[in-house]
């Protein structure tokens, strides 16, 4: 029963969503109406069967969204103006230097560079565990989840400045929690 409740809110919750993002003008009242019971819904699927009970219940949310969506796809009239050509400086216009030095720096900052704080973040975050008592297993499962998420957010963060200076004071920030571990010994 409590299943079918959640699933019931889920997707409400998608349908208030729907009805407030339609509106000429943003309905505040509708779109927390909407959140509300997406959030309802989460939390009785858990109520109800834990996560697999969420798990459900988010099923038939993103089902309901994925029905509406498609259905707005199809009876939407098309845009009067074309769209414009320009991808948000993927490549350059014909004549533009190509900048590839830059290109080059920025993935290796955000996809590489990144990666060495997070891990230091994640085995900090381990370390920190294993001062409080947890088991071995315990504080490494932490580390692995921690880690992409801890690189994704630095990845955001290097992406997000608009100047190298920028860049490199987000990397160096995001390494401060390795070195009081690394100072403790704790890593190895």
């Amino acid at each position: 029963m409590l299943l079918a409740l959640a699933s019931a809110a889920g997707i409400a919750g998608v349908a208030a969503l729907r009805l407030a993002w339609r509106q000429a003008r943003r309905s505040m009242p509708l779109n927390a109406l909407g959140w509300a019971l997406l959030l309802v819904s989460s939390v009785v699927g858990w109520m109800g069967a834990g996560a697999w009970g969420t798990s459900i219940a988010a099923l038939w949310s993103m089902g309901a969204a994925f029905v509406l969506l498609v259905h707005a796809a199809l009876v939407s009239e098309p845009a009067k103006v074309a769209a414009s050509n320009r991808r948000a400086g993927m490549l350059p216009e014909s004549g533009e230097p190509l900048r590839l030095g830059g290109r080059v720096l920025t993935f290796v900052l955000v996809g590489i560079v990144s990666a060495l704080p997070s891990v230091g973040a994640a085995l900090a975050i381990a370390a920190l565990g294993r001062m409080l008592g947890w088991s071995l297993a315990n504080a490494l499962a932490l580390a692995f989840f921690a880690m992409p998420l801890a690189w994704m957010l630095i990845a955001y963060a290097v992406l997000m400045q608009p100047a190298r200076r920028g860049q490199i004071k987000v990397l160096a920030i995001s390494s401060l929690p390795t070195w009081p571990a690394l100072a403790a010994g704790l890593l190895s």
